[in-house]
């Protein structure tokens, strides 16, 4: 008896997650969020401009998130369909900042992408750096990979619209050299965040 619960005392702390890497998951299942709203918000003012479809793509990432926070029984701190709420009011002062900006010109809120991309690939460098579960490594990967990919295509947008870069029109910050491979998110999917019937499992 002593042997059986001693295995299952493993078992369970082997996929359990640290409070970190719980609040981890909070954090980037609002900023996957905050993504899909801007793109979403902004691709209403500039209609003809199909970059803004990203935000299709940030559902699947909001909806990743959410799946694995479910899959360890963490509660969802605000529905997806509430657009523009967040209950991180460091998420909610700069969502309100993004969004003024992008209201500004199609330049200003093609700058807001590369924003949000390089500020999602910032905070999941840092939570990767602690990060010791499989499972939230294989997701942020998977959600940095995107962040790779969207950034470039913001990029594109730029100088498609513009003329010039990131590199050319922005801060020192906002100029990476992202890698680019199609699909490669792809490599990271975990089987319970992608229900192979019935798409996505809801999030509201």
């Amino acid at each position: 008896m002593k042997k059986l619960l001693l295995l299952a005392f493993v078992v369970i702390n082997l996929f359990a997650l640290t409070p970190a890497e719980r609040d981890a998951l909070n954090y980037m299942y609002q900023e996957e969020k905050l993504a899909k709203d801007v793109y979403a918000t902004l691709g209403s003012m500039y209609p003809n401009v199909k970059v803004f479809n990203i935000y299709r793509a940030e559902v699947m990432h909001e909806r990743s998130v959410a799946n694995v926070m479910r899959h360890y029984g963490i509660p969802l701190p605000v529905r997806g369909d509430r657009v523009g709420v967040f209950t991180n009011p460091k998420l909610q002062h700069l969502y309100n900042q993004l969004i003024a900006k992008g209201k500004k010109s199609l330049k200003d809120a093609l700058e807001v992408g590369i924003m949000v991309e390089v500020t999602d690939v910032e905070d999941l460098d840092k939570y990767l750096s602690e990060a010791t579960s499989a499972d939230v490594v294989a997701l942020f990967k998977f959600l940095r990979a995107g962040s790779y990919n969207h950034y470039n295509a913001f990029n594109r947008a730029l100088i498609y619209f513009t003329g010039k870069s990131a590199c050319e029109l922005m801060a020192k910050r906002w100029c990476q050299n992202y890698p680019f491979q199609r699909g490669i998110g792809r490599y990271y999917r975990n089987w319970y965040w992608f229900p192979l019937k019935g798409g996505f499992r809801g999030i509201r």
